[in-house]
């Protein structure tokens, strides 16, 4: 059941990338998003959120918990990629002053990472079911887990990826894809 979740999540997670090339259409930046600083050495917990969707993945992967784990990223990302096809919006970018050895990793993620596809967050979305399964399989390292989440969740607006009503979407999607993934597990199981 896990490779087959595996095969599906990958190319679905993968369209994130032509969605991601397109236009922007709508900003949501709320003025509390203005008194939110640059700070740039929040660049390395931002990057290193993928190698820890995949740290992840390899600590779960042969426990009761990757199936539901894999099911509740495709639900997440299914909720997204709908939402960034039929209402593309982003996030203004700012100025890059050379103002640290951090800030030059940010104007290449900006020119990588194009300013579209901000709500929902899949920074958040992701680092919140990663969060949830670990802590669910790692118990005793739940303080230690919820700690890198938060600096990762801060990392999308200290590195100005992301507004804050981008955050909440992507919380409001890990709820979503997490309730229906129970569902949907419960389901199969019972059959």
């Amino acid at each position: 059941m896990k490779l087959i979740l595996l095969l599906i999540l990958i190319p679905l997670k993968s369209l994130y990338i032509p969605l991601n090339k397109r236009k922007s259409k709508y900003y949501w930046k709320l003025p509390i998003d203005d008194k939110i600083p640059l700070i740039p050495i929040f660049i390395v917990p931002y990057l290193l959120h993928h190698l820890g969707i995949l740290l992840v993945g390899i600590m779960l992967w042969n426990s009761k918990y990757i199936s539901p784990f894999l099911l509740s990223l495709i639900i997440s990302y299914s909720i997204a990629v709908i939402f960034w096809f039929f209402v593309p919006n982003g996030v203004h970018r700012p100025s890059l002053p050379h103002t640290s050895f951090f800030t030059p990793l940010i104007r290449k993620l900006y020119v990588y990472d194009g300013d579209t596809n901000g709500f929902p967050s899949a920074h958040i979305f992701v680092t919140l079911l990663c969060g949830h399964y670990l802590s669910l399989g790692y118990p005793h390292l739940i303080a230690y887990i919820w700690t890198v989440i938060s600096t990762v969740i801060l990392s999308v607006l200290f590195t100005k990826q992301h507004y804050v009503v981008d955050i909440v979407g992507g919380i409001v999607v890990y709820v979503v894809s997490f309730y229906l993934a129970g569902i949907i597990n419960y389901s199969i199981v019972a059959l």
